[in-house]
C-alpha cells in the first residue's frame, strides 16, 4: 500500500512539473499561470466529455449486447459522479499551476479532497437502486410481491448505511472528532432509544413478516384489527386496504403479536350449506335425494376431489324441517369463481329435490286449540229477531 502511495505522489509531482514548465513557455508570470490554468480546466472539461461518456458508452453497449442489464445500469449511475471527481481532477491541477498563499492553497486541496471523497460515497448510493435488481433471483423465492417488499427494504437499508458511512469519514476529513462527539450523546442516547423503542419494535416486526414470510403484497389477510388486501409491507407499518376501500395503517409489531390469518394461502375454497326438507318427505324420497347430492358433487369437475373432506348427511330434526347439512370444498380459491359454483349449486339441488317430489320447507308454526268457549245470545240479539219474524 504504502508502495502504491509513493507511486501515486511521484506520479503527481511529474505531473505538476511538466504542467509548469508548460506555462513558463506561455511566458510564466501571474498572468501566464492563469491562463495555464483556464487551459487545464478546459482539457480536463473535454477530456471529461470524450472519457468518461466514450468509455462509459463503450462499456454500456457492450454489457447491453452481453444482455448485462443490471451492469449498463450501474454504469449510468457512474457517469455522473465520474464526471464531477474528473473535473475536481483538474480542479485540483489548476490550482497547483497558479501561485496560491499556503493557507488557501491547503484549503482548496483539503475541499477538493473532501468532494472527491463526496462523488466516491454519491456514485456507491446511486449504484445501490440497479444493484438491487441482482436481488431478483434471491427474493423471487419469496413470491413477486414480498421479493420487491425485500429488495425496497435492502435499498433503503443500503441507502442509510452509505450515507451514515459517507457523513463521518467527511466529517472525519473536515477535522470534526465524530467519534467524541457519538460519545457525548450516550446519555441522550439511551434517553433517544426509550423513545424510539415502539420504532425498533415495528423494524424487528417487519423483518419477522420477512423472514416468516407471513404475506406479501396483494394478499387478503385477516387480524383482530381489520380485513383487507396487503398494499405495503413497509419497514415499520403495513398498510392494508379494506373491502370498504378504506386504507388501514397497522404497525408491524402489532401485526405480529396479533393472530393473522392469510386467506390468500388457501389450497381450496369452503362451501357449507344446510338444506331442509318438509316433514311429510318419505324416508324413501330422503335416501334418494342424499345419493343424488353425492353423485352431483361426485362428478363436478369444479369440485375438490382429494385432499379435502366431502360430507352430505341428514343432520338434525329441526323446528320444521329435516335438515341435510352439505361440507365440500371447490378447487378454485378465487371469490368470484367460487360464488359462480355456488350459484351454480343451488340450482341443482333444488332441481334434485323437486325431482324426487319432494319441497324445501319453510318456517312455520301450528297451533292446537283444545275448546272453545259457548258463544251466547245477548237481548238485543234477541230483540233483532223478533222484529225479523214479525
Amino acid at each position: 500500500m504504502d508502495e502504491i502511495t509513493t507511486e501515486l505522489d511521484n506520479l503527481n509531482e511529474e505531473v505538476i512539473g511538466q504542467m509548469n514548465s508548460w506555462v513558463d513557455m506561455l511566458g510564466g508570470g501571474e498572468v501566464g499561470r492563469l491562463i495555464g490554468a483556464l487551459l487545464v480546466l478546459v482539457v480536463f472539461f473535454i477530456f471529461k466529455r470524450v472519457l468518461v461518456r466514450g468509455a462509459l458508452g463503450i462499456l454500456r453497449r457492450i454489457a447491453q449486447q452481453r444482455s448485462e442489464s443490471m451492469m449498463a445500469n450501474v454504469l449510468d449511475a457512474f457517469a455522473l459522479p465520474l464526471q464531477a471527481l474528473f473535473m475536481l481532477l483538474g480542479v485540483y491541477f489548476a490550482t497547483e499551476v497558479l501561485t496560491l498563499p499556503e493557507e488557501i492553497d491547503a484549503f482548496a486541496v483539503e475541499a477538493i479532497s473532501i468532494a472527491a471523497g463526496f462523488c466516491v460515497f454519491w456514485a456507491l448510493f446511486r449504484a445501490v437502486e440497479p444493484l438491487g435488481v441482482s436481488l431478483n433471483r434471491l427474493v423471487g423465492r419469496f413470491g413477486a410481491g414480498l421479493g420487491d417488499d425485500l429488495r425496497q427494504f435492502f435499498i433503503r437499508g443500503v441507502k442509510t448505511l452509505i450515507v451514515v458511512i459517507g457523513g463521518v469519514i467527511i466529517l472525519e476529513n473536515w477535522g470534526i472528532d465524530v467519534s467524541a462527539f457519538l460519545g457525548g450523546l450516550g446519555l441522550a442516547g439511551m434517553a433517544v432509544a426509550l423513545a424510539a423503542k415502539d420504532s425498533v419494535a415495528n423494524i424487528f416486526g417487519g423483518l419477522t413478516i420477512f423472514a416468516d414470510n407471513l404475506y406479501k403484497r396483494g394478499d387478503w389477510i385477516e387480524t383482530p384489527h381489520f380485513e383487507g388486501t396487503v398494499e405495503v409491507v413497509g419497514l415499520r407499518a403495513t398498510k392494508v386496504r379494506t373491502f370498504a376501500k378504506a386504507l388501514v395503517t397497522m404497525p408491524n409489531a402489532q401485526i405480529v403479536d396479533s393472530p393473522v390469518i392469510n386467506w390468500s394461502r388457501m389450497t381450496h375454497r369452503r362451501i357449507k350449506m344446510v338444506i331442509g326438507l318438509e316433514y311429510r318427505t318419505t324416508a324413501k324420497q330422503m335416501e334418494a335425494i342424499v345419493d343424488k347430492l353425492r353423485d352431483f358433487l361426485k362428478n363436478d369437475e369444479d369440485v375438490a376431489q382429494t385432499d379435502v373432506a366431502q360430507m352430505v348427511h341428514f343432520s338434525d330434526f329441526g323446528a320444521s324441517s329435516i335438515n341435510i347439512d352439505l361440507y365440500y370444498f371447490t378447487k378454485t380459491t378465487d371469490w368470484v369463481t367460487w360464488r359462480d359454483i355456488r350459484n351454480r349449486h343451488i340450482i341443482a339441488f333444488k332441481r334434485i329435490v323437486e325431482e324426487e317430489g319432494a319441497a324445501f320447507a319453510f318456517p312455520s308454526q301450528s297451533l292446537y286449540v283444545e275448546s272453545m268457549p259457548e258463544l251466547t245470545n245477548s237481548p238485543n240479539d234477541d230483540q233483532r229477531a223478533e222484529r225479523k219474524i214479525g
